[in-house]
C-alpha cells in the first residue's frame, strides 16, 4: 500500500473514532468496515468496529469484531472482555465465558471482569457457579454493591433465604436507599408492602424473558393460562373470535395463544420491553404495548374491553385497588375479568419470601363486590412447582354487574 493510501487510511479511521466519541454509532461502523477492508490486520480497527457495533445492539457481529481484534492481538485483555459483553448479550454464553476466560488469563484480579463473567453465568442459568463467582468478586472487593446484589439473588434463587438476607443488609448498609434490597428483604422478614418498587418488575422479567417459556412450562409446570381457559370454555363455549380482549401483563404471549379464538381484537401489554418483544413473535396479538398496567387501564381510548385477563399478574401486587378501580370503568355490564392470584389466608395481600404477593379469598370477594363485579366462579387449583412443591392459587371469573 503506498504512503498517500495509508495516510488517508488513518484520517478516516480518526474520523471514525469522532464519530464514536460522539455515539454515531453507524456513521463510525461505515467508515471502520471501509478501513478493515483494506487493513485487516489492524486489531484497532476491528475493536472500534466492535465498539460501533455494540452501540447498535448489534451484539453477533460486535462479538465477532472484538474476537478478530483479540486473534490479532491476544495480549490486551479489553479484546477479550468486550468480546465476552457482546457475546453474552447475543446469548452466545458458551463462547463469552471463553472469551471471558482469556481475559482473566492476562488480568486476574480485575473485580469487574469476575463480576462480568458471573453475570454471564447468572443469564445462562448457571447459577451455582454464579455464585461462586461472585464470591470471588467480593474477596477482591468487599463492598462492591452489584456483585453483593447478585449475589444475593443467587442465594435468594436456590432457596438460602438466610443468607440472602444477610447479603441484603449488607447492601443496605452500604446503599441504604437500594429500594429493591429492601423490598426483597422486607418479604424475607414477613414486612407487608403495596407493592414492589418501580422497575423492579420490569428488570425481571427483561432479564428472564428469553428462557421464561421453557423454565415456566418445563421446569415449574406453570398452568394458568390454561386453567383460566378451562373457566371461559365453561362460561362463554369454545370462542368465535368476537370479543374485544386485553390480556394484562401478557408476558411472552402464553396466555395470548389461548385468548386468541375468544378475540374478534387481541391487546396484550406487559412492564418489560423484552417480554413484550418475545410475545410479539408468537403472532397472535393485534396490538402490543409496554406498560404498568393500571396506567394502560386508565388511559385505555379504546373499545369497551369485554375480556380482560390477568395469569400471574396479581402476584407482582399487593394492594388490589388501584387495578380493580382502573378495570372497572372500561368494562360494560356483562363483560367479563378473569384472573389468578397466589392463595394467601389471614391479611387482604401478604408479600411473601419469593417477592410475590398471596390475597385473601374474602378480599378478593369485597374488592369485587365494591367495584361493581360478581363472581361467577373461583377455585384453587396447583399453578406451578415452587421447589419441591406445588404452589397453590386461585383462580377467578368475574362479571361486570349492570
Amino acid at each position: 500500500m503506498d504512503e498517500e493510501r495509508l495516510l488517508a487510511l488513518q484520517e478516516e479511521f480518526v474520523r471514525a473514532l469522532d464519530l464514536c466519541q460522539r455515539e454515531k454509532w453507524a456513521e463510525a461502523e461505515s467508515v471502520l468496515q471501509r478501513v478493515a477492508a483494506e487493513i485487516p490486520d489492524g486489531d484497532l480497527v476491528q475493536y472500534n468496529l466492535g465498539l460501533a457495533l455494540y452501540g447498535q445492539e448489534k451484539f453477533d457481529q460486535a462479538g465477532e469484531a472484538f474476537l478478530r481484534a483479540a486473534a490479532i492481538n491476544g495480549d490486551d485483555p479489553d479484546y477479550w472482555y468486550n468480546g465476552g459483553l457482546a457475546l453474552k448479550q447475543a446469548g452466545r454464553f458458551g463462547e463469552a465465558l471463553d472469551a471471558y476466560q482469556r481475559a482473566m488469563a492476562l488480568s486476574p484480579d480485575d473485580p469487574d471482569l469476575l463480576y462480568n463473567m458471573g453475570c454471564c453465568l447468572q443469564a445462562a442459568d448457571r447459577i451455582a457457579e454464579a455464585a461462586a463467582t461472585y464470591d470471588q468478586v467480593l474477596s477482591l472487593d468487599p463492598d462492591h454493591v452489584s456483585a453483593l446484589a447478585n449475589l444475593a439473588y443467587c442465594c435468594h434463587r436456590r432457596g438460602d433465604l438466610a443468607a440472602a438476607a444477610e447479603l441484603y443488609r449488607r447492601l443496605l448498609v452500604l446503599r441504604p436507599d437500594h429500594a429493591q434490597a429492601r423490598y426483597l428483604l422486607d418479604g424475607l422478614e414477613g414486612k407487608n408492602s403495596d407493592g414492589p418498587p418501580p422497575g423492579y418488575v420490569s428488570q425481571l422479567f427483561d432479564e428472564y424473558a428469553a428462557r421464561f417459556d421453557h423454565d415456566l412450562v418445563h421446569r415449574l409446570g406453570y398452568r394458568v393460562p390454561s386453567l383460566l381457559a378451562d373457566m371461559l370454555t365453561v362460561r362463554l363455549g369454545p370462542g368465535r373470535g368476537e370479543m374485544v380482549v386485553v390480556d394484562l401483563g401478557c408476558g411472552t404471549g402464553l396466555s395470548g395463544e389461548i385468548l386468541h379464538p375468544w378475540a374478534g381484537h387481541l391487546t396484550g401489554v406487559d412492564l418489560s420491553a423484552n417480554m413484550v418483544a418475545e410475545a410479539g413473535k408468537k403472532g397472535c396479538y393485534d396490538r402490543l404495548a409496554v406498560a404498568d398496567v393500571v396506567s394502560f387501564l386508565n388511559q385505555w381510548a379504546g373499545p369497551p374491553i369485554e375480556l380482560l385477563v390477568a395469569a400471574d399478574v396479581l402476584a407482582y401486587m399487593g394492594n388490589l385497588e388501584p387495578l380493580f378501580g382502573a378495570a372497572s370503568p372500561r368494562v360494560p355490564a356483562g363483560g367479563m375479568f378473569c384472573f389468578s392470584t397466589e392463595r394467601g389466608e389471614g391479611r387482604d395481600w401478604q408479600q411473601r419470601p419469593s417477592g410475590r404477593y398471596s390475597h385473601d379469598h374474602a378480599y378478593i370477594v369485597r374488592l369485587a363486590r365494591a367495584h361493581g363485579w360478581e363472581i361467577l366462579d373461583s377455585r384453587e387449583a396447583e399453578i406451578r412447582r415452587e421447589g419441591d412443591r406445588w404452589l397453590v392459587g386461585g383462580l377467578y371469573l368475574l362479571r361486570r354487574s349492570a
